[in-house]
């Protein structure tokens, strides 16, 4: 397993309860757990999500701007850069790092922005954004609404 990504059980209780506002106690119940084991997935995910986050503001030599672990995401200042970098948490793959809010899902980048797309969606962050016809617009929408 990646130090950089979750274990599968642990993604599914976060995206459960952050992503799709469900009860822990729902939760339990869907997954087939005890309470008490959401609620230690949480805990533990969270902090988990939070070391991510610390990882690679410090990979980066950044400054950490906003940490949101029930939306999955971090701002961070790279310290030699002039822009603000968006750390999300992908769901199945681990972080992607988006740099600036001048983004283009063209070429190569265009895997980047579906991943990111569907960590949006997982943690429950398009809701604003669904009038938004491509990619680009929908992550520069996205972005625009956590850096409100």
């Amino acid at each position: 397993m990646s130090l950089l990504k979750l274990p599968r059980r642990m993604e599914e209780v976060l995206l459960e309860v952050y992503g799709r506002g469900k009860r822990e106690s729902d939760v339990a119940r869907e997954l087939g757990i005890s309470k008490q084991a959401v609620s230690k997935f949480l805990r533990e995910g969270r902090a988990r999500l939070t070391e991510i986050f610390v990882e690679i503001a410090e990979m980066l030599h950044a400054d950490i701007v906003r940490i949101s672990l029930n939306k999955g995401y971090a701002i961070i200042r790279p310290r030699q850069l002039k822009i603000r970098a968006y750390v999300v948490y992908v769901p199945g793959i681990g972080p992607r790092i988006l740099f600036g809010e001048d983004i283009i899902c063209k070429g190569e980048t265009r895997k980047l922005c579906r991943e990111v797309i569907k960590a949006f969606r997982s943690w429950g962050l398009l809701d604003k954004c669904s009038q938004e016809v491509n990619e680009a617009s929908i992550i520069k929408c996205v972005i625009k609404t956590i850096e409100e």
